[in-house]
């Protein structure tokens, strides 16, 4: 496959944002909106400017044949792109920007994923070749490990390649006229460490063994399950999305609670759930639970399980909802701030179930108004605020009272564009 040449400079790409942007914004002049609603003119100008902010300049590498470890260190490596384990919420970023595309129409965004993905997959090609070329020496091993894809080539968790390895999976799907070997060959590695590495329980829900303990993270749910579901869509094999329902049904079993929220984690060893419902786990349990759904046939026996699940959790949702829209860092706990990451997840989920006809229309209001809280947080530029900085489990309540919000975290920008794109798409399914 031919690459591309474009390469997406920085000046360009912000004239380009700012001609788009100016654009929608002159579509908001004559659109009123009222307190706890919001235009979809509006939306559309967020998705577009969240979406434009990420495109950034790509450059491949220079993957020359080398016979010994000086020469592959010396070798230019590819610029622009990001692949350890601290990185899945890119991958969560890139499957928002191809889901934008799809009422924003914006070409420059789908142009800026499929290169990303087909630079992470040259460079994983030529470095799994030195492996074979050079042995896996603790040298070689190393240097895999100092790589800017060494989630990919040295996986060690879900983390290292379940999200991004979704996001290939679905532009892969939506643009099958440009799949290559290399991307064939990547997705092939996250499988084989979903399906038949990562730690498991004896029932297969997935788990992590650390100093804690064994656990069961919602969070999980998301890494690993929505792998998954592409997989078994990629493959034509059910078998896999089945996998990824039963995760969903296992964990639900020890951390839902009777009001429908999630709790964060379960400790194996001793029976029981972490202490406090943190916002971005139910959104990782409810945004599984509908890509499973809608990647599910009718007639699937887990199916009705799944559901109860969802409409369970979007219920309690709705009763912690502020009247902003937002949900808080805390689901249950009003008095600690608004995130807008697990928000997002929310909105994104609930119009998919209403798009979907899982849930009663009405609920549409419920994603719209928390769009409306969303917005207050997205800066014109594009930027996401008052996003969560990654977290583990916490035994106390200042543990997630006091979590940093960094500056456009990056959890946050691929639920905004999602949940944007989903309540866009209404009446359009």
């Amino acid at each position: 496959m031919q690459t591309f040449s474009r390469r997406v400079a920085t000046i360009a790409a912000l004239v380009s944002f700012l001609s788009v942007a100016d654009s929608m914004a002159q579509d908001l002049t004559d659109t009123p909106i009222t307190s706890g609603s919001i235009a979809d003119a509006e939306i559309s100008n967020i998705v577009v400017r969240v979406a434009r902010r990420q495109i950034h300049e790509l450059k491949n590498g220079d993957y020359p044949a080398v016979t010994n470890l000086d020469a592959a260190k010396s070798a230019k490596p590819p610029e622009g792109v990001e692949w350890g384990q601290e990185n899945y919420p890119q991958g969560v970023s890139l499957c928002g920007m191809q889901r934008s595309t799809d009422v924003t129409g914006d070409k420059d965004v789908d142009k800026f994923v499929v290169e990303y993905n087909l630079i992470c997959s040259r460079y994983c090609r030529w470095l799994a070749g030195l492996e074979k070329e050079l042995g896996k020496s603790p040298d070689v091993s190393d240097f895999l490990r100092s790589t800017k894809i060494n989630g990919l080539m040295k996986p060690g968790s879900l983390d290292s390649c379940g999200a991004m390895g979704n996001e290939i999976l679905e532009s892969m799907m939506r643009h099958p006229d440009l799949v290559t070997q290399e991307e064939k060959e990547v997705v092939a590695r996250c499988a084989d460490w979903v399906l038949h590495k990562q730690s498991r329980l004896p029932d297969g829900t997935f788990s992590r063994s650390d100093a804690t303990g064994v656990t069961t993270w919602p969070d999980d749910l998301y890494m690993g399950g929505v792998f998954l579901v592409s997989w078994g869509e990629y493959t034509g094999e059910q078998k896999y999305i089945d996998d990824a329902a039963n995760q969903i049904i296992h964990q639900a079993t020890v951390e839902q609670d009777a009001d429908g929220l999630w709790y964060h984690s379960y400790f194996i060893n001793e029976k029981k759930h972490a202490p406090f419902k943190w916002g971005r786990g139910n959104g990782w349990a409810t945004l599984t639970l509908v890509e499973t759904l809608s990647a599910m046939p009718e007639n699937n026996p887990l199916r009705p399980q799944l559901l109860d699940i969802l409409r369970k959790q979007i219920d309690g949702l709705k009763k912690v909802q502020s009247p902003d829209g937002m949900w808080h860092q805390v689901l249950d706990k009003s008095d600690l701030w608004e995130e807008t990451s697990c928000t997002a997840m929310f909105a994104y989920s609930i119009a998919r179930a209403v798009n979907r006809g899982w849930i009663d229309p009405a609920n549409m209001a419920v994603a719209r108004k928390a769009f409306a809280g969303i917005a207050k947080n997205v800066t014109p530029d594009g930027a996401v605020e008052n996003t969560g900085e990654g977290t583990s489990i916490g035994l106390d309540l200042d543990y997630y009272a006091n979590r940093r919000r960094p500056h456009d975290d990056p959890h946050g920008r691929g639920p905004v564009m999602m949940a944007g794109t989903e309540i866009l798409m209404a009446g359009k399914k």
